[in-house]
């Protein structure tokens, strides 16, 4: 029963994923009368604004594609080339362009300060983990590396948590503008509480890790 709701979990998480990485791969027709895009009129003619809005998209995506499968020893063993390669790519994925391109979009986001701290406070609980995840895989901590793994993953999928809000605060709770806004810039704390969760039930995983992987 347990391995039952562990796989129908994680197709409803890979479901989510290909969901966000479609809206966000979407916007590469370049049309910037797109979605989002339409409410940042009055910033699309400032270039790196935009830079940064294309890369932080291209590389969440890229994020959200590839982490699940390192999950999966399956689809991509452990001890792989590939297993390394594919997570050395979403590591930096989020280190290198998606963090810091988010630090720098918080500062225009809608909702005023409030959710301008709450985007930034984002940024740094998805690169913190994901950062601790490199350190921790660096000193062959292996079962460190699966906790800060999951956390990291967890957060890659705030964005799912936040698209999921936005309609929700709008129309069934029916929040003004501004706090919707602002309570989805902070959203990400369900997924803080979700990555602390899994791991609570998947002990035994943890301490089975090493020798699944030897």
């Amino acid at each position: 029963m347990r391995n039952i709701i562990f796989y129908i979990l994680w197709f409803v998480a890979i479901f989510f994923a290909l969901y966000l990485a479609s809206i966000a791969l979407s916007y590469f027709a370049f049309d910037l009368n797109y979605g989002f895009l339409k409410a940042k009129q009055h910033l699309i003619h400032n270039k790196l604004w935009l830079v940064f809005f294309f890369v932080h998209l291209f590389f969440g995506a890229m994020a959200t594609l590839t982490g699940w499968p390192l999950f999966f020893s399956k689809i991509i063993p452990f001890k792989s080339v590939w297993h390394k390669r594919v997570g050395k790519f979403y590591i930096y994925s989020i280190l290198l362009f998606t963090g810091p391109t988010g630090l720098y979009l918080a500062f225009f986001a809608e909702g005023g300060k409030w959710a301008t701290l709450g985007f930034i406070l984002m940024s740094f609980a998805w690169m913190l983990p994901t950062y601790m995840a490199l350190y921790t895989i660096v000193k062959k901590d292996l079962v460190g590396h699966y906790r800060w793994i999951i956390r990291s993953y967890c957060m890659t999928l705030s964005g799912v948590t936040l698209r999921l809000f936005m309609p929700f605060g709008a129309r069934f709770v029916q929040l003004e503008e501004e706090t919707t806004f602002i309570i989805s810039s902070y959203i990400f704390v369900l997924n803080i509480i979700l990555g602390e969760i899994i791991l609570l039930f998947n002990k035994q995983q943890q301490d089975n890790l090493v020798n699944l992987i030897d």
